[in-house]
């Protein structure tokens, strides 16, 4: 089934509530692609507390990106909430980078910002950020078609793609979203129509 932005082409005889997380803290700059990132020890920990959330929400299905810090997070907190699988899907990743040098600190934060104030334009990566929304919100659109209703559902994802996607669904600047992410971090919507954002939870 297409997706097709903000006015989707089915509906659900009732809400899903989607739990949208990003993953928890990578060891940021170091020399493998930041698809093959890590967790740090600090990142691994946070990824229990996580855990704990998704158990007391009782989530029943968690989805994640294929990339490493992603299925860490994933499988950490599916594990400390007892869900059975962790179903991957590379069309989860973030906006792809892994072609180009990855830098840190203020030049990173700089370009990651352009490239959601320019989503159209490629500017840093081997796709647009425009591209990479639409690419994540396809995958949500099929994963989430077959859930059952009034189920809590969760996507262990990242910070562009998250943002952005959000941004476009509710008809807002993805960037204040953006901004006040952390890892791990949680924004909750309603599929598969929402209107609002429900939560934002940082865990610490």
């Amino acid at each position: 089934m297409p997706y097709i932005g903000r006015n989707l082409s089915f509906t659900l005889a009732a809400m899903t509530n989607l739990l949208l997380i990003r993953h928890s803290m990578p060891a940021w700059g170091s020399h493998a692609p930041p698809s093959k990132w890590i967790l740090t020890e600090r990142g691994r920990e946070l990824s229990k507390v996580l855990g704990k959330y998704l158990k007391e929400r009782q989530v029943g299905l968690i989805f994640a990106s294929t990339e490493v810090k992603t299925v860490e997070t994933a499988e950490i907190a599916a594990e400390v909430a007892r869900i059975s699988n962790v179903v991957q899907d590379h069309d989860l990743r973030e906006h792809d980078r892994d072609n180009t040098p990855t830098p840190v600190g203020a030049d990173r934060q700089s370009l990651v910002i352009e490239c959601i104030r320019k989503p159209g334009q490629l500017i840093w990566g081997s796709e647009t950020v425009a591209t990479a929304r639409n690419r994540f919100g396809n995958a949500v659109v099929r994963l989430l078609e077959n859930v059952q209703d009034e189920e809590t559902v969760a996507i262990v994802a990242h910070g562009t793609v998250i943002t952005t996607f959000v941004g476009e669904q509710l008809g807002i600047d993805p960037f204040p979203i953006w901004k006040s992410m952390g890892t791990p971090w949680l924004i909750e919507i309603e599929w598969p129509n929402p209107t609002e954002i429900l939560d934002q939870r940082l865990f610490e």
